[in-house]
């Protein structure tokens, strides 16, 4: 009984991990390894620490730590740690993988948004945003990015006795060419 449950959650646990995917990618079979694993079925959280390794069509995730957080067997998000950790994945219809990096990631599957915190970065082709906080929001197709959260803006010298320069946003847009 116990091994018969335990294989129809993990079954699930693969199948589901695809709802943080972009339709392309939602029917594929979904890979995930890690040196521990561990889960809640209680709570409904999946931890998975150490090498951790999610692959499914084009999405990948690698980070030191990922948590998911289930309600109702349906996924809510997923939250991956590490330094950095990263994000790859094709979007329908580009030829160009997006491909995103900060300390944490966080895809929230209700929101349908992807945010990627402390020194992150997001890139698609030559385009790249840079920023301490990267928000994606595929449901609007809306994305912001804020500099560091500080209140004290450098001098010309580049610093203030003590304090570090305030980080700003800066996005990188490259010019499309004609085919003149």
């Amino acid at each position: 009984m116990k091994t018969a449950k335990l294989l129809i959650f993990l079954t699930s646990v693969l199948w589901t991990i695809g709802a943080m995917a972009l339709s392309s990618d939602r029917e594929q079979p979904a890979v995930i390894e890690a040196d521990d694993v561990e889960f809640d079925f209680r709570t409904g959280v999946r931890t998975y620490r150490g090498n951790v390794s999610v692959v499914q069509g084009t999405l990948q995730i690698n980070s030191d730590k990922l948590i998911v957080n289930y309600k109702d067997g349906k996924m809510q998000d997923a939250t991956a740690w590490g330094n950095p950790a990263r994000f790859r994945q094709r979007p329908d219809g580009k030829k160009d993988d997006v491909i995103g990096k900060g300390k944490k990631i966080l895809l929230n599957e209700v929101k349908n948004t992807l945010t990627l915190y402390t020194k992150a970065s997001l890139k698609q082709g030559s385009d790249t945003a840079h920023g301490e906080i990267i928000i994606y929001d595929m449901a609007k197709d809306k994305l912001r990015v804020k500099g560091a959260a500080s209140t004290t803006r450098a001098k010309k010298t580049g610093k203030e006795k003590g304090k570090k320069p305030t980080e700003r946003s800066r996005i990188v847009i490259t010019p499309k060419r004609s085919n003149k």
